[in-house]
């Protein structure tokens, strides 16, 4: 009977595999695979109570394919070990040898290649050791790569005789220990300094007393995957106290607030393949600054957030609630000095109050780890629709729908006809949530400081932002010569009141709008369903205008069906299903390096939904005809980071750049890392103008 030649072949191979795996008299175990001869040695034959025994697993790999250092880089995994020891035995850290850069077309990863050794100590109790062999077990995990990777894995088994049993130094052993500890990185850390530099995309790296020759080539590995971007582009200058670093930042760069560990590695070729020494480093940080923070004292803020505010009333999502507050003035034209001011003072107080509680809540949530910005409650879809409610009742309110005599649902009326402060208040407290989706000029610098710095200087800068916010509005109040210049109360202000009740139902569709874009298909029809229900609820309201437990059922009944319809909205899985566009690409930072490095202009485009600035700019700047056909001719890749629904990433991304919130207009020439950042209020002009000047 002939035997099939793969099965040969297979029973070979198992045969090879098991004559390996069997311990040498010197208590080593090997496995081989296709791409790697893995073995476990014991640096001595025997063990020696209460000291420490050298064991180390040594990869021999085929040409060209490599295993991975602690932090692999761009992309791998490091090798694993558990160990299986006698009791009481203890298995210290992993030595890990200075590793080599290893470029896999446009990502670099660390590593080793052709032969490496990971050794580790361990430590045997005091005291008698158990009679007989002592077996030592090591199962390890491994990925070993070309352009392909492989996970591998393997049990080793490692017998030791007992003590006192005669055994023999094995010198090749011995020379292969001494070969792995001579590619460790130096016994000594080097202590040193890192800052955020510039917009926050490099770290630069301070280590006095490391002096280097010029003719080496040196770069550093943060031990940590995150802070460090391992594939991008090093450069290092020589200082009298030392060595400097300009290194890029990672996909998670340092805080800014704790060390910086890692490797600094020097490398020498002298005719054959390069020499390599590491340097531990352990690196304090200095004061972080952002790209608004490094140029911005705190009065310079506080005068750009006072001068973003006083912007802030002439942007589109404020005019509805201050086209009220103005119908409001007419009503108190005959009205005496000190009921004006009231008036004024307390739609102030509401406009202060609102931000700081923004300020507060923003502040908080990022003490707990959130990445949060201007405008953070409107990347909640459940608070968007529960805002678009709420401009709808102020809409119908000023329709005559329905009249109450005080609270929120009732700020338009009550305050048209001036009948209490609290309702100037409530009108203070509704311009504030309105604004937060609009980003004025200057306004983006004074919060992207305020983020960065202690909580104290961050209220005082929302505050001031919230004082030129109110601003206009209290100065009308108090100018008691203000009453000549408005129109004499009359029959047209019940037509005026009726039209401002439009303004407010288009923000209630731009509302719904932005909810279309953060949820799927049967989470926007939940929300659609519940604005029908808060109608129905203020036309019976206005018709019966129920009182006492009659009001109270109203109100119970709209609650439950109110939670019963927006509860898919509120649901973890809630998303908005992929938009296609050929014309813009998703952005990462990965694929603006990609674009960049192949020559392309890059244009990133940081925006949201919610963002009224960010939609003029678009239908003003970056949807024209002309704008596109400028971009197409420049093969300008148009990158979007959509900041609608809470994303982390572009979270941090905005902050790098000094911002709290969108919208963020990036350019990147081609070859370049760092970017020409544009004004927050764009026209053609200005983005023909970056386009041209790259």
């Amino acid at each position: 009977m002939k035997t099939k030649p793969g099965l040969f072949s297979i029973i070979l191979w198992l045969a090879w595999l098991l004559v390996l795996a069997t311990p040498s008299a010197h208590g080593a175990a090997t496995v081989s695979t296709p791409h790697a001869t893995v073995t476990l040695l014991s640096e001595r034959p025997q063990a020696t109570p209460g000291q420490t025994l050298w064991l180390g697993l040594r990869f021999e790999l085929i040409p060209h394919w490599h295993v991975y250092w602690r932090n692999p880089g761009a992309s791998g995994a490091a090798p694993v070990i558990r160990w299986i020891l006698p009791e009481g035995w203890t298995a210290g850290d992993l030595h890990w040898p200075v590793p080599q850069r290893i470029p896999v077309g446009p990502l670099t990863n660390y590593g080793y290649e052709d032969t490496v050794m990971f050794v580790v100590p361990v430590r045997l109790p005091e005291g008698p050791l158990p009679a007989g062999p002592l077996t030592l077990t090591a199962d390890a995990e491994w990925l070993v790569c070309q352009v392909e990777c492989i996970p591998e894995s393997g049990r080793f088994t490692v017998e030791l005789p007992h003590p006192g049993s005669p055994t023999v130094e094995d010198p090749a052993t011995q020379r292969r220990f001494a070969a792995a500890r001579a590619q460790w990185p130096e016994a000594d850390r080097v202590a040193g300094r890192y800052r955020l530099a510039g917009d926050a995309r490099t770290i630069t790296l301070e280590v006095p007393g490391l002096a280097v020759d010029d003719r080496a080539e040196v770069w550093f590995a943060a031990y940590a995957w995150g802070p460090v971007d391992p594939s991008g582009a090093q450069s290092r200058q020589t200082t009298a106290a030392g060595l400097a670093l300009r290194v890029p930042a990672g996909d998670l760069p340092p805080t800014g607030a704790v060390p910086l560990d890692g490797l600094v590695v020097v490398e020498t070729r002298d005719g054959g393949a390069p020499a390599r020494r590491g340097y531990p480093v352990r690196l304090e940080a200095q004061p972080a600054v952002t790209g608004a923070s490094e140029t911005l004292g705190l009065m310079t803020a506080l005068g750009f957030a006072l001068l973003g505010g006083l912007i802030l009333n002439v942007m589109p999502c404020v005019l509805p609630v201050l086209g009220i507050k103005v119908l409001g003035f007419v009503r108190e034209a005959g009205a005496n000095h000190r009921r004006r001011v009231g008036h004024g003072l307390s739609y102030g107080a509401g406009i202060l109050l609102s931000f700081l509680a923004l300020a507060a809540a923003l502040l908080l949530l990022r003490a707990g780890g959130a990445s949060l910005g201007w405008g953070f409650q409107l990347q909640s879809p459940v608070l968007v629709a529960l805002l678009a409610y709420l401009m709808l009742l102020v809409g119908l309110n000023l329709s005559g729908v329905f009249t109450v005599g005080a609270g929120l649902m009732g700020a338009g009326q009550a305050l048209t006809a001036g009948s209490g402060l609290f309702n100037t208040f409530a009108t203070g407290v509704l311009a504030a949530v309105v604004a937060s989706p609009c980003t004025a000029p200057f306004m983006g610098t004074a919060l992207g400081f305020a983020i960065t710095r202690p909580a104290g200087e961050a209220l005082a800068v929302f505050l001031a932002l919230g004082v030129g916010f109110a601003l206009p509005v209290v100065l009308l109040s108090l100018w008691p010569a203000q009453a000549r210049w408005l129109p004499k109360p009359g029959p047209w202000m019940q037509t005026f009141q009726q039209a401002l009740a439009f303004p407010l139902y288009a923000t209630a569709a731009w509302l719904l709008w932005v909810l279309s874009q953060q949820t799927d298909v049967r989470a926007y029809g939940a929300a659609l369903a519940g604005l029908v229900v808060v109608a129905l609820a203020a036309w019976l309201y206005g018709q019966w205008q129920p009182q006492g437990w009659r009001l109270g059922l109203l109100g119970a009944a709209l609650t439950v069906v109110l939670l019963l319809l927006l509860h898919p909205v509120a649901g973890p899985d809630v998303a908005a299903p992929a938009r296609a566009d050929p014309e813009r690409l998703v952005w990462s930072e990965a694929r603006v390096r990609e674009l960049t490095a192949a020559g392309r202009p890059v244009f990133v485009n940081f925006t949201a939904a919610w963002c009224i600035t960010c939609q003029v700019n678009e239908r003003v700047a970056l949807a024209t005809e002309n704008t596109r056909r400028r971009f197409a001719d420049r093969a300008v890749a148009y990158l979007v980071a959509d900041w609608t629904r809470r994303d982390p990433v572009i979270a941090r991304q905005l902050e790098r750049y000094g911002r709290s919130g969108v919208p963020l207009y990036l350019w990147y020439a081609p070859g370049s890392e760092t970017p020409v950042v544009l004004p927050p209020l764009l026209t053609e002009g200005i983005v023909a103008e970056a386009l041209q000047s790259l």
